[in-house]
């Protein structure tokens, strides 16, 4: 059984003639999962996540966790269950801290364990706790003034886990801070989930960061779940067109399905190449289709072997330099394709060539038959 199961959640804002939130939403957590909701802005994710530490109320379904009704909006005409925030064992990380400026750490983190049944000593002991485990011990009687945006999103995820939490929830935290300070505080929740044993729903629209972070990736859309599953299977087994056009840079051909002599499907591009496509394409011959190419799936190169498969001739148009990469937009005919090359630019030949391995192509059959 999941410790935390959320079952058909929908909740609807009006907005004048418009309605927009969660149309339904399906989702269940296993213990010690780090679990990502991933999408595009106003796609529901963080609309979720307050539904379910119950900041939300939706208006229909249901929130289980640990067996314990969470809420339930009756139907069928059950009881109606909702039960407050601060009674759920629900932590919660926001993406504005959500810090008390008038009160030193050591009071911030203090803040959400009184009143809960604890003694003063208990309080202590478990404010000292979880600040060593932020690594903020030593600035528990600073003002939040006195600390930098860093140290304020550590003093809030110790509020968080001060109580021992169920689960922890995560509102795009990293989202006000620096590169290089967001790549850092990525590997301290991760090692803090490893540690104590964390289970925690993170919200965020970097892909990169749900990709690096995640057991699972929910990815969203317009207010419903598009797919659910490791960082490895939506990047290698996107289920549908925005799964394959959201995750990761892509390129889009579109053309005609054909057979080539040799029996395997081929797409002739509308306007450009013909590309060999993977054996087990759910297309055939006839059928006007989409394939999605990664920038992964793109290698530039210098010189074309005699009959080589997917080797179309490629011109630059433009440059951009990036440290570890650059990323290059090509032409191929009337295509233009975004490619990552690695190495100095000026220390390398311009490329005459691109490949587009077909084993790495995703390809979806168009909704009108040609």
């Amino acid at each position: 059984m999941a410790l935390l199961s959320v079952q058909n959640i929908g909740k609807t804002f009006s907005h004048g003639t418009r309605a927009t939130g969660l149309q339904r939403v399906d989702l269940e957590v296993e213990k010690g999962e780090l679990v990502s909701l991933l999408g595009p802005s106003g796609c529901g994710k963080t609309t979720t996540l307050r539904c379910i530490a119950g900041l939300v109320t939706p208006d229909h379904g249901s929130i289980e966790l640990e067996g314990t009704v969470l809420f339930s909006a009756g139907a069928t005409g059950g009881r109606s269950v909702d039960i407050p925030p601060e009674r759920r064992g629900i932590g919660m990380v926001f993406q504005d801290y959500a810090l008390w400026p008038h009160m030193d750490v050591f009071r911030n983190v203090a803040f959400g364990l009184r009143g809960a049944g604890r003694s003063r000593g208990m309080i202590a002991d478990e404010v000292e706790r979880a600040l060593r485990s932020v690594r903020l011990w030593d600035h528990r009687e600073k003002r939040i003034s006195q600390l930098s945006g860093g140290q304020q999103q550590r003093v809030a995820l110790a509020r968080a886990i001060a109580p021992k939490p169920k689960v922890v929830l995560f509102d795009e935290p990293l989202s006000n801070l620096d590169t290089q300070l967001r790549d850092d505080l990525r590997l301290e929740v991760l090692e803090l989930h490893r540690t104590l044993g964390l289970t925690s729903i993170w919200v965020t629209h970097d892909q990169e960061e749900a990709l690096g972070m995640s057991h699972r990736i929910v990815l969203m859309n317009e207010g419903r779940v598009e797919q659910i599953g490791t960082p490895s299977e939506l990047w290698a087994a996107p289920a549908n067109r925005f799964a394959a056009g959201f995750l990761g840079a892509t390129n889009r051909m579109a053309g005609l399905v054909a057979l080539a002599q040799d029996h395997t499907l081929v797409l002739a591009v509308d306007d450009g190449p013909r590309l060999q496509l993977p054996s087990k394409s759910p297309v055939q011959p006839g059928d006007r289709a989409t394939v999605f190419i990664r920038m992964s799936a793109v290698e530039l190169r210098r010189n074309c072997a005699d009959g080589a498969i997917n080797v179309v001739p490629a011109e630059i148009t433009g440059e951009a330099f990036h440290g570890d990469y650059s990323l290059v937009t090509v032409r191929c005919g009337d295509t233009v394709l975004k490619v990552r090359a690695y190495g100095l630019p000026e220390q390398t030949p311009p490329p005459q060539f691109v490949y587009m391995d077909p084993a790495q192509l995703v390809v979806f059959r168009d909704e009108e038959r040609a």
